[in-house]
């Protein structure tokens, strides 16, 4: 099938490819300089014919006696001339086998412009004078001087139809009249004059470039194969398909591309891979997002602001705010360890957790949790605290079954009321949280307890307050207090708590405010945490 493939090869010159191509230009550069060749030969070989024929011509005339007078042809008329006869055998042996000599004579004139003779020998060697045909002057156009040989190059060929007359000049300078020897030599005899050579020349020359062919396509297969492969793999790797190598194609320039152009196939698997993940990731970050409350509730008298800037595409932090049986609001932010898809799924695990357990102890599914089950008896707030069950019950829930894994969170969990104010909290090892007043800050909430996800039993507990008209719950995650710049120095809690101190305006006022400022200390710094923030007022 390889050897089928090879001669189709060979042979379709039309197909375009780079052996086929190559080969193909190799055999028009070949063709010319053999018709070139080829000319030059027919040049040469038509002036070697002249020239060996007006030499002998000349030759012989000059040795014969009794010609050096003006005029002397017209004396050997009617008379034997064994000389002319000698002559016009040596001009049949020097051309016997080569060529056809249909006729030897001369043709003369007494005067310019008189009528032309041909004088010729008859059978017994007599020359003989006869007046020229009118058709014949009209066909060889004797009287047309570029036909002929000037006086400095004494001869010429002339072709009509099948034949060649050959004119050598044999005029004399005492001569009144003109004379030329005329040789017809048969077209089929030039044929075979050349055809000796030429033909030999031209049949040598077909063979080597029937020869030159072989080698030449053979010689491009061998270069070209190299980038037919890279193009076929090339066009194959634009079409999707990147599991594909290029062989090992030598140590030359061809060799280097495909060593290139495999480098460039797996930085394309990179690339896709990359991509993957990066569509994988934009899923997740769709996902996350959904998982945010979609609407924030709309309660009469209070305001509600979120501010949410995943340093990545997920994120590890995240922010609730729900409605719970008996008119009650949840309120959730939470900072999950580390970065990433890994922190987005325990972020969605533990909001999932919070939401189900706090609905369940609202609405009075949960049993009371008792001292028996490991936790310490806190004060009374603390024993029919809902709260402080719901993250117990995320905490037991993380430890049991994703405690080898090492994720924790920190957490903050309140429950306001909205009627009056109240607000009771657990905070599990969150940045603390700032209640604002008219003066600044009025109350700052640290945690009060570890981090869920850590401890089988958690020692934690809750607490209680009170928001006033006016006042502003704030809580933020380490992503504000621990953002960057170029000298990579933090922003830290002073700066936060010195934007608290301010006058405040509206809770979202307040996020921007702390949002524009973290992110102009920031600068062209990249970020490296979330940042989350979730802020309610109660309206005075």
């Amino acid at each position: 099938m390889r050897a089928v493939n090879q001669i189709k090869d060979f042979f379709w010159f039309w197909k375009p490819t780079v052996a086929r191509k190559f080969t193909f230009y190799f055999a028009i550069f070949g063709l010319l300089i053999f018709y070139l060749t080829s000319l030059a030969y027919l040049v040469m070989a038509k002036r070697y014919l002249i020239n060996s024929v007006t030499h002998i011509v000349q030759a012989q005339i000059s040795e014969m006696k009794g010609i050096d007078g003006p005029d002397v042809w017209w004396n050997l008329v009617d008379k034997e001339n064994p000389r002319l006869r000698s002559l016009a055998q040596t001009i049949k042996s020097l051309t016997s086998g080569i060529h056809a000599v249909l006729d030897v004579s001369i043709y003369g004139r007494h005067a310019e412009g008189g009528p032309w003779y041909r004088l010729h020998l008859d059978q017994n060697d007599i020359v003989r004078a006869k007046p020229v045909e009118e058709s014949l002057l009209e066909r060889t156009k004797l009287e047309d001087r570029r036909h002929f040989v000037n006086s400095d190059s004494d001869s010429d060929l002339y072709m009509v139809r099948r034949n060649i007359f050959m004119f050598v000049n044999i005029t004399s300078p005492a001569d009144k009249g003109t004379y030329f020897y005329k040789v017809v030599i048969d077209r089929q005899g030039v044929t075979c004059l050349l055809g000796n050579d030429v033909f030999r020349f031209l049949g040598i020359s077909l063979c080597a470039l029937f020869l030159f062919r072989v080698i030449g396509y053979f010689f491009a297969k061998r270069l070209s194969a190299p980038i037919e492969i890279l193009s076929a793999t090339a066009a194959k790797v634009a079409e999707g398909d990147l599991t594909l190598q290029v062989p090992p194609l030598g140590k030359t320039e061809i060799g280097n591309l495909g060593r290139n152009f495999n480098k460039m196939i797996m930085g394309l698997r990179e690339w896709q891979r990359i991509k993957q993940i990066e569509f994988e990731m934009e899923k997740g970050r769709k996902i996350q997002k959904d998982f945010l409350p979609a609407e924030i509730p709309n309660l009469p008298n209070w305001e509600i602001a979120t501010c949410f800037y995943p340093a990545k595409d997920v994120s590890g932090d995240f922010y609730d705010v729900f409605e719970l049986p008996g008119g009650k609001l949840g309120l959730v932010i939470a900072d999950v360890a580390d970065k990433g898809v890994g922190s987005a799924l325990y972020m969605a695990l533990i909001r999932s957790l919070i939401r189900v357990y706090a609905e369940q102890a609202f609405a009075g599914d949960l049993k009371t949790i008792s001292p028996g089950a490991g936790y310490a008896e806190k004060a009374s707030v603390e024993d029919k605290s809902h709260e402080l069950e719901v993250v117990k019950l995320t905490n037991d829930y993380l430890v049991r079954h994703h405690g080898d894994e090492c994720m924790f969170a920190t957490l903050f969990f309140g429950v306001l009321n909205p009627d009056n104010g109240e607000l009771i909290y657990v905070n599990g090892g969150h940045e603390p949280l700032y209640v604002l007043g008219k003066n600044g800050v009025k109350k700052e909430l640290p945690p009060t307890g570890p981090a869920v996800g850590l401890l089988e039993h958690l020692e934690i507990n809750a607490q209680q307050l009170q928001l006033g008209p006016g006042d502003l719950l704030i809580g933020l995650t380490d992503g504000v207090t621990e953002a960057h710049n170029l000298n990579n120095e933090l922003f830290t809690r002073a700066r936060v708590k010195e934007i608290l101190a301010q006058p405040v305006v509206s809770a979202k006022e307040l996020l921007e405010g702390i949002r524009g400022q973290v992110f102009d200390f920031a600068g062209m710094a990249p970020r490296s945490d979330d940042i989350t923030m979730l802020a309610i007022q109660r309206m005075a």
